[in-house]
């Protein structure tokens, strides 16, 4: 945080980037008070994903954004309900709204990466918002692990057990299973010999922030200098500081010449001077009677030439988001950097009470070692002498913003497979076991003239009664779901209603359109994709461009010709054949995870897909059922080459489940046609033993 760092190695935004040693990102679980959906899908994920210069206007960004979250094992976002504020549009970030006790809340801002061949973790106090990642001054340690560079494998395993524990009524079994995988992928690079002087600290409930901190001072060692650098404080100073300085005291290792420093964000006056922002009762608090001189300092919001990359007339300054505090002795020196701000909730001072869900490093160095100032960034103006009743040195606070009532019952919303149908989803509310009696309903958004719907009324109900509620879904009412991918709980507390985030269960992901309200891939979309003529995000038209202005329409079979010959079947089958290949080298490619597996072989862009269009063509005669059952064939034929792929030993049995699957489901296709026509070629001999021919070896289980 010190002005004289390089400034390149400060961009926070810049540590998410992968590199290429990690291999392609697996998953991602991530913790935040604040959740800016915009942040997430136009910068964050991009620059994980490696994505480079992102254009949100334009669609094909925007596919290929999805494409690479369905290439994921999990990407799951757990943040704090009272704070909730939309979710991001794609359903395949799984949204976790966590509720926590009255008073408390999940504060706490850590971020997993797990890649195929390494782990990233970012712990600090930026939430996942553009003032986090772009403009606050924030505190953050990222750490990495890989077979070239283990010696932090260790420090993250302990953080994610930690993760395990604070996180326990929260987390869902996708993201538990990343937890998992990630400590696995881990277990080849730990040290013995670990650090005991660095450790990350979880606190929550009655795991209290300063106890677990303190525990770590030598014992018998004086205090000289604390150092609490928080842009939040405790309105009352009595309760979080002067309990900090009194358990000190308690423990005989406060200096009775100890010096407080309170460094706080900065407001700049009329005169131009900065003055530090700090509750004032600090002002009037009577430090010297604890036995310490204290004094408060703003943090320079200056903005340096060096960031802004040549921009000229910039006038705007940096907002202090890090929360720091540094012990200093005689011969140790103990810093906390993290998400907790220096108030009672953060820190666990209020007894009988739950504290935040807060995380953070801990760093305890010799005074000899390292140095921990350079966690302290560049002051600016004179210390201000508290206790003297200088309020006039001081500027208060302004009030933020409150939290927003939250429907505490729903425990999630999903959208799950239907018992009716394999291919149908329907809604699936669940509510949390012991809620308290009350009257709630159900419904779909009010949005742009579109009025809201009841979907599940419910008068007046123990909710113990019932934790389960299945709700069967009419088409418009499931396109109207995956668009607004919201639904709005109204309850007795809050009759006007709270959007709550929906989300889809994993087994139903396969279901998920990728572009809500687009309809099926077309069988010469599909062509041209294998065929390399369009890219994958170009099958995927924005829904909301107007009939007849799609610019990603399939490219003709001959273009510059002055026939249009995609309706002839012969130019069909050889568009067809042609494609063949591209078809092998789109199933090889994706052998890079189980997620990429399964898209490439089930997926609205596959086999699977590419067999239902061919059959839809002999539904409705534009294709005769003898070269329908010759196409199929020769798409099982591709199946069976694919089986001699070279896999990675991990991804074998995935591989080898999800194409039996394809192969089902074609080899189904294939039957359907078979029963439903008797054409001379088709039921004859000849095309019997092609298909012999073609697919010897291969079992086909239907």
């Amino acid at each position: 945080m010190k002005d004289n760092q390089d400034i390149s190695s400060r961009k926070l935004i810049d540590k998410v980037v992968s590199r290429p040693e990690l291999g392609p990102m697996r998953g991602l679980l991530t913790t935040t008070y604040e959740l800016q959906p915009d942040f997430l899908e136009m910068d964050f994920l991009p620059s994980a994903f490696g994505l480079g210069a992102w254009d949100d206007r334009s669609w094909t960004t925007r596919i290929a954004l999805e494409k690479r979250l369905c290439e994921l094992d999990a990407a799951v976002i757990i943040t704090e309900a009272r704070r909730y504020h939309g979710r991001p549009r794609s359903l395949r970030l799984a949204v976790q709204p966590a509720v926590s006790p009255r008073g408390s809340a999940l504060h706490a801002k850590v971020t997993l990466l797990l890649f195929d061949r390494g782990v990233r973790l970012i712990v600090g106090s930026a939430n996942l918002t553009d003032q986090g990642y772009r403009r606050n001054r924030e505190a953050v340690a990222v750490m990495t692990a890989s077979q070239t560079s283990k010696k932090e494998a260790a420090l993250i395993v302990q953080a994610l057990v930690g993760m395990g524990a604070a996180l326990a009524s929260w987390l869902t079994d996708e993201a538990r299973n990343l937890i998992r995988c990630s400590i696995e992928t881990l277990q080849p690079w730990l040290d013995e010999d670990t650090d005991p002087d660095t450790v990350i600290l979880w606190s929550y409930g009655q795991m209290k922030l300063w106890r677990e901190f303190l525990a770590r001072w030598p014992d018998g060692e004086l205090i000289k200098r604390i150092s609490i650098l928080s842009p939040f404080w405790s309105e009352d100073a009595g309760v979080t500081l002067t309990a900090f300085l009194a358990e000190l005291k308690k423990s005989g290792v406060l200096a009775a010449d100890a010096e407080v420093r309170l460094l706080t964000d900065a407001f700049e006056g009329p005169d131009g001077k900065f003055m530090p922002v700090l509750p004032l009762g600090y002002a009037a608090y009577d430090w010297l009677a604890l036995g310490v001189k204290a004094t408060a300092q703003a943090v320079s919001p200056i903005i340096q030439p060096e960031e802004l990359g040549g921009m000229e007339g910039f006038t705007g300054t940096r907002p202090l988001h890090a929360k720091v505090v540094l012990v200093e002795g005689t011969r140790t020196a103990l810093a906390y950097l993290g998400s907790a701000n220096f108030t009672a909730r953060g820190w666990g001072f209020l007894a009988n009470h739950a504290a935040n869900v807060e995380a953070g490093l801990v760093l305890r160095r010799s005074m000899q070692g390292a140095s921990l100032d350079k966690l302290i960034p560049e002051l600016v103006g004179q210390p201000i002498l508290l206790g003297g009743g200088n309020t006039q040195a001081l500027r208060a606070p302004e009030n933020g913003a409150g939290d927003e009532p939250w429907p505490e019952f729903i425990k999630q919303i999903l959208l799950s497979p239907a018992a009716k149908g394999e291919d149908e989803l329907e809604l699936r509310l669940e509510v949390t076991p012991g809620s308290r009696a009350l009257s709630w309903s159900a419904k779909l958004l009010d949005k742009e003239g579109i009025p809201s719907e009841t979907i599940l009324p419910v008068e007046s109900t123990r909710l113990t009664s019932k934790t389960l509620h299945l709700v069967p879904l009419s088409p418009q009412n499931l396109t109207r779901l995956l668009t607004e991918q919201e639904v709005l709980i109204c309850w007795s507390e809050c009759p006007s209603g709270k959007p709550v985030p929906l989300n889809i269960e994993p087994s139903a992901r396969t279901l998920l359109p990728i572009s809500p309200g687009n309809k099926n891939i077309e069988e010469s979309s599909l062509l041209c994709y294998y065929q390399g003529r369009i890219s994958w995000e170009q099958l995927f038209p924005d829904p909301d461009l107007a009939m007849g202005q799609n610019n990603n329409a399939p490219l003709p079979t001959a273009p510059g010709a002055g026939v249009d010959k995609s309706r002839i079947q012969s130019y069909q089958i050889r568009e067809f054949v042609e494609a063949l290949t591209g078809l092998r080298q789109d199933l090889q490619a994706a052998t890079r995870t189980e997620p990429s597996i399964r898209l490439a072989l089930l997926g609205p862009v596959s086999p699977v897909a590419l067999a239902q269009t061919i059959f839809e063509a002999t539904k409705l005669g534009r294709r005769t059922p003898t070269a329908a059952a010759f196409q199929l064939v020769e798409i099982l034929s591709c199946l069976k080459s694919a089986r001699a792929f070279p896999v990675p030993e991990k991804l074998l049995q995935a591989w080898k489940k999800h194409l039996e699957e394809a192969t089902k489901k074609i080899a189904r296709i294939l039957e359907q046609i078979f029963s439903a026509n008797c054409e001379p070629l088709l039921s004859g001999k000849a095309f019997e033993r092609y298909q012999k021919a073609v697919l010897a070896g291969l079992r086909l289980k239907v």
